[in-house]
């Protein structure tokens, strides 16, 4: 009876709520009367919606006649609009130029976009968080044109390089990213390290690419400049947000032989020589100690499949972010924490920060940027060439399931498990602290001009401790454990002065800046080493109990630099239509010599918005046009803080004088030259911006050419002199390519958007002066020739394998007294004699790629949103270290997929095994080196995300503002080029060592 009463009720309800809708009809028009199609017209604080017709027509049911339509479309400014009960609504959109007056973060300074001559790239923070990682530079790898980012290691808190527009320095292989390293402004600081930065503290990252851009660092802006500008607080209710996620890592490496795979091999290096006809001779090929019977017993060990697990990774990050008119905070906290896929390998971070402005008041401002980073890594030393290699015969455990040392009765094979055996067996551990405080004061006491002081300091402080058990893979010859410690404590201090002065009339707009800088570092470090620990389970502390018969070497260096600049700018405009910057520096570096310490670096910078003029006020497709020129000189002092001295070096032996002893000491085997000046880099840029249809297609293009001269580089003296090097501006390097980004909102409406974001970077990189003309020739992989790239490779050219068809030619061939028969090396004979020899090595590739790009998609259906990243590098070489883990001999083992030749088996990778023999002294093995080297050219998956927004009417039920769950794919689909590259991430650049991985991870991020 009661449900009957109140059903009418209900019935009456429902019908008058819709009685009191209506339908709104209109058109949506630009500022030129033109209909605009795919227009979102929404219902504000609901999901119903509607999305305009080809000629801009919508019809939309709205719930009440006092309803306001959300109108939005890129490019265009959002429009909130009363219905007041009209049926009929037409609206004008007004163009957006929030994109041409988006503030870029310059050095010492913002300009706006529509103002900016010099060639900058920015990446906002929600770029930067979409790839999971510690690292900030390895979340923008492929986003930035000009930018070469790869991570050689998959190690657990290992870092990504970058090279901005090429190598310009040289140096040995070892060194030559950190001198090819850009600079680092963090917050306005110089001295900080980006790596120690939770992705999520980062409201963006500004790349400088070009001279107009970097002159104004002068002493170091030669290999570009990147500032980081992490989030400042906002006025308002104060905001808590916490981003986290959880994930598992897997390697991608090729597995080794076993079972009947490996004993082929066995049997194929034993036919080679006669020693093997049939099964009858397997009993006296397996003649190690112990191996028959394990082929007997079915003894067979996957050593890679034992030393290797799955790793994880989780990041956690809680942020605050609150203020009022006068006072702005933003806190945060953060932890990663990545173990690896080899057991003993972790990094730990952790992180705090504040940002704090405080507004004292209408002219005067001050403010603290400070940040406090704790982490640990354990490293461990690399078990997978070991386990690639040793032989897939043996018992990994004993009957206890502690693991065997060796796993033949030989002895002498240690297990690649060894070091897993307790925590005292091997260790490799480092500590480091992070102290980063930058402090500024600011006033602006008359109309356009200001002043800003800063004042930042880094406090850096890092142990590192090192110990290899006797019964370890590292101390497997010597049988005598090691421990080590090394401490360091570094400071950097950075003083900025900027006065400014800004003033319009009648048109024209002029800023003028001048700066003053100020960089002071210092280190101290304490090393010391000792043999024969008696308690393995010190470790690296109490090296006094260590023998003090053995070397016990104690170094406790120091280490310290100044520099100080004055530099001035000048920004000038005519109705934002002609641009002007004109940019000195003179910079001072106490690491060189007197009289060359000080030098001058100019830039200046032309630029035209043609949009601007009134000749394309009627081309309504255009919304952005501007040119670019720019031409300027930076600098750069790559050595070492005393690289222009000549030093004394303590020896520990020690001379007699009597019967009193005196330590000895020798001067370095570096000897000083006072006439050693600065690296000048002088860049050419030329460039446009091109922004369409209300920029829902934008582009960004820049040439250049970077030439790069009087190089500091250590030259290599005779040993008669005494000493072995010397640092000389010697060199010379150029540097050409261009550049293009771009970005397309290519669907926008109401349900779905898709919109595009695509770099596509082409450099080419070349040595164009050395010495004295003629190439400096070291090994395969350090050699520097002219007019091909820093990084070259140097060896015999890989032409495959000599083939049964080709028996003749191959005989006409040889090296020493031996001639080339079918199933030996073939490499390329060079000077056409017919004898392979040295004068047959030439340049066979590089590391440099010809051309890298990527492209982001980006997805958005209702509540769910998609992410795809692809990327590609195309046109390196890469030294692949386990192709020359093949083992000709058969008695060790190697990766399955060296395919090696046989004459049943034609083919063209690998040479014919050779029972006693291994590649480097295999008969007729000139070119064995040029196995290694192979086309590293890749496209991958980099990075797939899919989300789910939880609707604001739900999450705020719950007191949420916005809560999104995600799971994301890293590097899910690697395709290489080569096909020895299978089961390898080439990006690895044929390291084996901590090779990278694919990983998933799920996320959550809630705001409260």
């Amino acid at each position: 009876m009661r449900f009957i009463l109140i059903l009418p009720l209900f019935l009456l309800c429902v019908v008058g709520a819709f009685a009191q809708g209506m339908v709104v009809r209109g058109t949506v028009v630009d500022e030129s009367n033109q209909g605009l199609p795919g227009v979102t017209v929404l219902v504000k604080g609901t999901t119903t919606g509607a999305a305009t017709g080809l000629d801009g027509e919508f019809t939309i049911n709205v719930p009440s006649g006092n309803a306001v339509l959300v109108v939005s479309y890129v490019g265009f400014q959002t429009q909130e609009i009363a219905v007041n009960n009209r049926a009929t609504i037409n609206i004008t959109m007004a163009t957006d130029s929030k994109v041409l007056d988006e503030v870029v973060v310059v050095g010492y300074g913002t300009v706006k976009r529509r103002d900016l001559t010099g060639s900058v790239y920015s990446v906002k923070s929600d770029e930067i968080v979409q790839i999971p990682t510690h690292s900030p530079i390895e979340a923008i790898q492929g986003r930035v044109p000009g930018a070469d980012i790869t991570r050689g290691s998959g190690a657990p808190g290992s870092n990504p390089t970058i090279t901005l527009r090429g190598n310009r320095s040289i140096a040995g292989r070892d060194d030559l990213a950190s001198r090819n390293a850009p600079l680092y402004i963090i917050d306005g600081f110089q001295g900080g390290n980006i790596n120690d930065l939770n992705p999520n503290d980062i409201e963006s990252i500004e790349v400088l690419k070009d001279a107009s851009a970097t002159a104004i660092y002068g002493a170091m802006g030669a290999n570009g400049v990147i500032i980081v500008t992490t989030k400042k607080g906002a006025e308002g209710k104060a905001r808590v947000s916490y981003d986290g996620y959880y994930g598992v890592t897997q390697y991608n490496f090729p597995k080794s032989r076993t079972g009947q795979d490996y004993i082929q091999l066995r049997r194929e290096a034993a036919r080679t020589i006669g020693l093997w006809n049939s099964e009858a001779d397997d009993a006296r090929i397996f003649d190690g100690p112990g191996e028959w019977d394990a082929v007997q017993a079915g003894q067979w060990v996957d050593w890679l499949d034992l030393v290797k697990e799955n790793g994880t990774q989780q990041n956690h990050a809680l942020t605050v972010r609150a203020g009022t008119e006068k006072t702005k905070v933003f806190a945060s906290a953060g932890y990663f924490r990545e173990e690896g896929m080899l057991r003993n390998s972790d990094f730990t971070r952790y992180n705090l920060r504040l940002n704090l402005d405080q507004q004292l008041s209408s002219w005067a401002k001050v403010g603290v940027l400070s940040q406090v980073t704790q982490s640990q890594q354990n490293q461990r030393r690399n078990p997978l060439s070991q386990a690639l290699t040793i032989s897939p015969l043996g018992v990994p455990y004993n009957e206890d399931g502690s693991i065997r040392q060796f796993p033949l009765p030989d002895g002498t094979t240690i297990s690649p498990l060894a070091d897993e055996r307790t925590d005292f067996i091997a260790r490799n551990n480092t500590l480091r602290t992070s102290v980063l405080a930058n402090a500024f004061v600011e006033l602006t006491p008359l109309k356009g001009l200001s002043f800003r002081s800063s004042f930042g300091t880094n406090i850096a402080l890092s142990r590192q401790g090192i110990f290899d058990d006797a019964t370890s893979i590292n101390r497997a010859n010597t049988r005598v454990s090691q421990a080590s410690s090394e401490t360091r404590y570094g400071r950097n201090l950075n003083w900025d002065n900027v006065l400014s002065y800004t003033r319009d009339f009648g048109g024209h707009n002029v800023t003028i800046t001048g700066i003053t800088s100020y960089i002071q570092s210092d280190e101290d470090r304490l090393f010391a080493q000792g043999q024969g620990q008696l308690v393995a389970s010190q470790l690296y502390y109490g090296l006094d109990a260590t023998n003090t018969a053995t070397t016990r070497p104690i170094s406790s260096p120091f280490i310290g630099s100044k520099n100080l600049a004055y530099a001035g700018r000048l920004n000038y405009n005519y109705k934002s239509r002609y641009l002007l910057t004109v940019t000195g520096r003179y910079d001072g570096a106490s690491r060189l010599a007197p009289g060359n310490k000080w030098d001058f670096f100019p830039s200046v910078a032309l630029g035209w918005n043609i949009s601007e003029e009134a000749f394309m006020q009627g081309v309504e497709q255009v919304t952005n046009l501007k040119l670019r020129a720019s031409y300027g000189v930076a600098g750069n002092y790559s050595i070492s803080p005393y690289g222009t001295q000549s030093l004394l070096v303590a020896n520990q032996r020690y001379m007699g004088f009597g019967e009193i002893a005196a330590p000895a000491y020798y001067f370095s085997e570096l000897v000083g030259n006072p006439n050693l000046g600065w690296e000048k880099s002088a860049t050419t840029n030329f460039g446009f911006d091109l922004g369409l249809f209300n920029n829902r297609i934008a582009a960004i293009v820049d040439v250049y050419d970077t030439k790069t001269t009087d190089i500091l580089y250590p030259r290599t003296l005779p040993t008669s002199t005494g000493v072995t090097r010397v640092n000389e501006n010697i060199a010379a390097t150029r540097n050409r390519g261009i550049e293009v980004a771009l970005t397309t909102h290519n669907i926008q409406t109401n349900d779905f958007s898709w919109s595009t974001t695509f770099s596509f970077t082409r450099n080419k990189e070349e040595i164009t002066e050395l010495i004295d003309g003629t190439d400096i020739i070291t090994n395969e992989t350090t050699s520097l020739l002219i007019g091909r790239p820093v990084s070259s490779f140097y060896t015999y050219k890989l032409l495959g394998i000599w083939q049964a068809n080709e028996a003749d030619e191959a005989a006409r061939y040889s090296v020493g007294n031996y001639q080339f028969q079918p199933g030996d090396i073939k490499v390329a004979d060079l000077n056409g004699d017919f004898i392979i020899n040295a004068d047959d090595l030439g340049y066979i590739g590089s590391t440099v790629p010809q051309w890298l790009g990527g492209i982001q998609n980006n997805f958005k259906y209702k509540a769910f949103d998609l992410g795809v990243y692809l990327f590609a590098r195309f046109g390196q070489t890469i030294n692949a270290e386990f192709l020359g883990r093949f083992n000709p001999s058969g008695t060790g083992n190697g990766p399955e997929i060296a395919n090696y030749w046989t004459p049943e088996n034609p083919s063209n990778d690998f040479p014919r095994p050779r029972r006693g023999s291994s590649l480097n002294n295999y008969v007729g093995y000139t070119g064995y080196q040029a196995l290694n080297f192979v086309d590293g050219s890749y496209f991958k998956i980099r990075n797939v995300t899919l989300g789910y927004t939880l609707p604001k009417t739900i999450s705020q039920r719950v007191k949420l503002e916005n809560l999104r769950v995600y799971a994301t794919a890293s590097n899910p689909l690697v395709v290489s080029r080569h096909h020895l590259l299978r089961n390898y991430d080439p990006e690895g650049g044929g390291s084996e060592s901590n090779p990278l991985s694919r990983q998933i991870v799920f996320g959550v991020n809630v705001g409260f």
